[in-house]
């Protein structure tokens, strides 16, 4: 007997909608939001994100691209 699959979880609201979208998509709003906040382009953010100036430290604003960031970064090597 096959089990009925919920296909999206109970804890979520009713209006949560799953988003898919490319890594074009991504770089876009990291070159548009990179730009307008630090002066920088997506290569240039990309370039400082992992290790940034000491000027960005701490920075909540700066932190919250390291995410879209991540999201298109090329792994590193540990």
């Amino acid at each position: 007997m096959a089990t009925t699959v919920e296909t999206r979880p109970e804890w979520l609201p009713d209006e949560y909608e799953h988003v898919v979208v490319t890594r074009e998509e991504v770089w876009t709003a990291l070159d548009r939001d990179a730009r307008r906040l630090f002066g920088l382009t997506a290569d240039e953010f990309l370039a400082i994100y992992r290790d940034p100036p000491e000027k960005y430290h701490g920075d909540p604003v700066f932190r919250s691209l390291t995410y879209l960031a991540y999201l298109i970064a090329e792994p590193t090597e540990t």
